[in-house]
């Protein structure tokens, strides 16, 4: 039942408890496709986000996992609850490690009810919410270009630009690590703009391309010299279910 009585005949709400599991797909920034499936350790996931929705509105705002375990929260008895969970926050995923950003993971679980003095066990499954790009220079286009480099940014922020250098890093303005790849959020407008530039013969050429954005995807961008001495730049997604790959072409003779 949903509510109890008192001697005077008076409703009361009853209550019950989440016991709260979270799981991830294995490395999803290394192979997005498998879906492989485990639950995390305590540890694994005490940096997580929860929050507990009801009929789709917030009954407790998001709350560190660790804090939820520890003070094991009452809800009153109902229908229509569910359980969203996150790695960090949209803005944590592309500002953290100096701008590089970092895999972030979002899930909400199955709705579920909530029963007098009992506790309701909920699995939230998460998955990789945005997308990893790299660069990588083919060895033939390095021996015939000087001085190159890849910008990319999303065409929705033009103002977060992410330059990969000669050796396919990214370092942040401010110094430190050098990072192999960069992570972007998956918005209304998901279109990334590359654009590649460098020396041949003493003359600057560029190249440009766009790719439109998917969560849980890694964009590897291929920086290479055609047959006909044209730059490619390849776009290859890494997963199994599909490939795609862009070539851009700028003739280093004109």
């Amino acid at each position: 039942m949903a509510a109890a009585c008192t001697g005077n005949d008076e409703p009361v709400q009853g209550y019950g408890q989440i016991n709260l599991s979270l799981g991830n797909t294995v490395n999803p920034e290394i192979e997005v496709s498998t879906r492989a499936y485990q639950i995390l350790t305590t540890d694994e996931a005490k940096d997580y986000w929860i929050e507990v929705l009801q009929n789709g509105k917030s009954v407790l705002e998001p709350t560190n996992y660790l804090n939820f375990m520890n003070t094991n929260p009452i809800f009153p008895s109902g229908e229509g609850y569910a359980v969203a969970a996150q790695s960090c926050t949209e803005e944590e995923a592309q500002t953290a490690n100096g701008g590089a950003g970092q895999v972030r993971y979002t899930g909400t679980s199955d709705a579920f009810a909530i029963a007098v003095s009992s506790t309701s066990d909920v699995t939230v499954s998460c998955t990789m919410a945005n997308a990893k790009v790299s660069i990588v220079y083919d060895e033939e286009f390095t021996k015939y270009f000087t001085d190159y480099k890849v910008t990319v940014y999303e065409a929705s922020n033009e103002s977060r630009k992410i330059e990969f250098d000669a050796n396919g890093k990214y370092t942040p303005s401010q110094g430190g690590s050098a990072y192999d790849a960069v992570f972007f959020n998956i918005d209304q407008d998901p279109t990334l703009k590359c654009e590649i530039s460098g020396t041949y013969k003493g003359i600057l050429r560029k190249a440009g391309t766009t790719v439109n954005l998917e969560a849980a995807k890694w964009y590897k961008l291929k920086v290479k010299i055609s047959p006909s001495g044209h730059i490619d730049l390849n776009i290859g997604v890494d997963n199994t279910v599909t490939d795609t790959e862009v070539d851009v072409e700028v003739n280093p003779y004109v």
